[in-house]
Order: C-alpha cells, then sequence, then structure tokens
C-alpha cells in the first residue's frame, strides 16, 4: 500500500520535514499565490515542460500558457490566494506522487471600490513526477471548482465602473 501525509491547515504551516508532496505543496501555492514571481519559486521551475492544466474537466491547458494567465492576474487583481483546508500526498511505486487539496481561493478585482472578496472551493490534484535532476516537479494538474463567484464580482464591478466586457 502506497504511503499517505495528511496535511490539515495552512500550507504556511506545512513544516520542513514534511513528506516530499506537502513540501512541494507548500512551494507551488506560494509561487501561484504570489504576483512578485521573484519572491517565491518561480512557478516555471516547479513544472515540467510538458505539464498540463485541466480545469473542470475541459481542454488541457500547456504550462506555457498557464504560466503566462498567471502572469496576468497581476494587472486587474489587487489580491489573490489560496487558504488550504487539508491536503494529502500519496506515494506511487516510480518516485511518482499524487497531491490532492481541498483549499479555497479567495480574489479582490484592483477596480473594486468594495474590497469584496470572492470565494471559491476548490478541490485540486496534482500528478508529480521526479525530473532527471531527481526533483519532483507537476506533469498533470486538475482543477475542481465554481468559478462563478469571481465572474458575478467581476461583472459587478464593471458595471459599477461603466466598463463593458
Amino acid at each position: 500500500m502506497a504511503g499517505v501525509s495528511i496535511h490539515k491547515g495552512a500550507y504556511t504551516s506545512i513544516g520542513s520535514d514534511s513528506s516530499p508532496g506537502l513540501l512541494f505543496l507548500r512551494s507551488f501555492l506560494a509561487a501561484i499565490d504570489s504576483f512578485n514571481p521573484t519572491d517565491h519559486a518561480p512557478i516555471a521551475s516547479l513544472l515540467r515542460q510538458d505539464a498540463t492544466l485541466t480545469i473542470n474537466n475541459g481542454p488541457a491547458i500547456p504550462a506555457e500558457q498557464m504560466i503566462s494567465m498567471l502572469g496576468m492576474r497581476g494587472t486587474k487583481l489587487a489580491k489573490f490566494g489560496h487558504d488550504l483546508h487539508t491536503a494529502w500526498d500519496i506515494a506511487g511505486g516510480d518516485g511518482r506522487r499524487t497531491v490532492m487539496y481541498e483549499s479555497t481561493s479567495f480574489t479582490v478585482f484592483k477596480d473594486d471600490q468594495e474590497g469584496v472578496e470572492a470565494r471559491v472551493n476548490e478541490f485540486n490534484i496534482i500528478e508529480l513526477v521526479k525530473s532527471d535532476d531527481g526533483v519532483l516537479r507537476a506533469l498533470e494538474l486538475r482543477t475542481y471548482m465554481d468559478a462563478s463567484p469571481v465572474s458575478a464580482r467581476a461583472q459587478a464591478v464593471m458595471s459599477k465602473s461603466g466598463q463593458t466586457q
């Protein structure tokens, strides 16, 4: 049976003696939550070049496009992050690991004079593989969420500021 490690609470509280998958998750969430990639490990170094992101069983998005999308957030958002609830790291046979986690993401738009946080419950799965250099990197990322609170808030902000979509 594969070994399983579980963490409950903020990703910043994942200890340095945690399992490899949980340590990866701590670095990954810090990187994707940052608007300044020099503050944390750059996201590109955590992904294989052939990594993909799938949202709600939609088409797979290549890593390059995912990184570009994350970079654009800083132009529209005042605040973005994840409150981690529970994470599981499951060791596979050949050095692979599966990290699953429940979180709530929060988004505040720059143009939102009220500063309302749009919150979205998420369930995520990250398939990790060892690269040639022995470092764990994400090969496949899957996210399941209902992003309608973010869309609704974006629409409300645009209508209040007189912008159109």
